[in-house]
């Protein structure tokens, strides 16, 4: 697990100051607000080019204004609509295609299918080609430009907005998930919910513990299972790498120290003098509710990465049709 956690890039985001309800102090950075950015397929006519250079500046413009992320919960974006206003070829030697566009940015709630903000830019372009027209217009948004600010404000007001009121949804849809035994996806639900919303944060990570406890119980039992049947099978080894996924959190772990005592035994008895496999221990300087949520947070963090592609295949039609 920790491989995979240093391969994926940390989810970073901002500080902010806010009145008593909303407080935070320091935090890692998945309990930090940031914003995906996302070119839908449905925004038809843009070049692949000019697609990703969209992704790029909208990437820019949540970094300058401090919500910027290499990784993000995707349920929170920002979305893009390019509509051209005009295309001509210059008269000139050679010949050089101009385009100009116009685009507007929103802040949206995929999930929800809420626009929280949204601002428009007017952009020109000339280039060759009709792409390189649209990738040269592109280019020009200045992402420093005043209005982004005011644009990131509003959807970041409406994200914390969100969570202060419907906290009690986002706990019971988590729960919801728990009961479907999609605890990984419910740690990932838990554990966005950014630390200034400072009471439904307290209670996410409250009940963040009592899922990651369901999670490591339903993994240990199926741990256990694993190191039985290879040890049934006298695979030391195999029961080995089952038995060295199970943490001291988890319910059957007397269970797993009895059967490495066993295999221990066993091989003792019969000449072995390799087999020196021991369980993990606690730290006891470590909190084990702090080692928990950090547990949890590794669990979300891969499932986002791995998992939530499929999920967070969103259909972005009510966005487009409706302009």
């Amino acid at each position: 697990m920790k491989k995979l956690i240093l391969s994926i890039a940390v989810l970073t985001g901002f500080a902010l100051s806010l009145n008593a309800q909303n407080s935070q102090g320091k935090t890692d950075d998945m309990g930090r607000i940031a914003l995906a950015a996302i070119v839908p397929e449905q925004a038809t006519g843009i070049p692949q080019e000019a697609r990703q250079m969209l992704v790029n500046k909208m990437s820019q413009i949540a970094t300058q204004n401090g919500l910027g992320a290499t990784a993000a919960n995707p349920r929170f974006c920002i979305v893009p609509l390019v509509t051209v206003i005009s295309k001509e070829v210059t008269p000139t030697a050679p010949p050089m295609q101009a385009v100009n566009l116009d685009v507007t940015f929103y802040i949206v709630d995929a999930a929800s299918q809420n626009i929280f903000s949204q601002t428009n830019i007017s952009v020109k372009g000339v280039g060759q080609t009709e792409d390189k027209a649209y990738i040269q217009a592109l280019k020009n948004i200045n992402v420093k430009a005043g209005q982004f600010k005011g644009f990131i404000e509003k959807g970041k007001e409406k994200i914390i907005e969100y969570y202060n009121s419907q906290c009690d949804v986002v706990l019971k849809g988590a729960q919801a998930l728990a009961g479907q035994r999609k605890y990984e996806e419910a740690l990932f639900v838990l554990l966005s919910v950014p630390d200034v919303c400072r009471e439904c944060f307290d209670k996410s990570m409250d009940l963040s513990i009592e899922i990651y406890k369901q999670y490591a119980n339903y993994k240990c039992t199926e741990y256990m299972a694993g190191a039985k049947a290879a040890w049934a099978n006298m695979n030391a080894d195999k029961a080995a790498e089952y038995l060295g996924k199970i943490t001291p959190d988890m319910e059957c772990y007397a269970d797993a120290v009895r059967l490495t005592d066993e295999i221990t035994q066993k091989m003792l008895a019969d000449g072995a003098n390799v087999w020196n496999f021991k369980m993990k221990q606690y730290d006891d300087s470590i909190e084990k509710d702090k080692m928990m949520i950090q547990a949890g947070k590794e669990i979300a963090v891969a499932w986002a990465y791995w998992g939530a592609a499929p999920y967070f295949n969103w259909d972005w039609s009510w966005l487009y049709q409706q302009k």
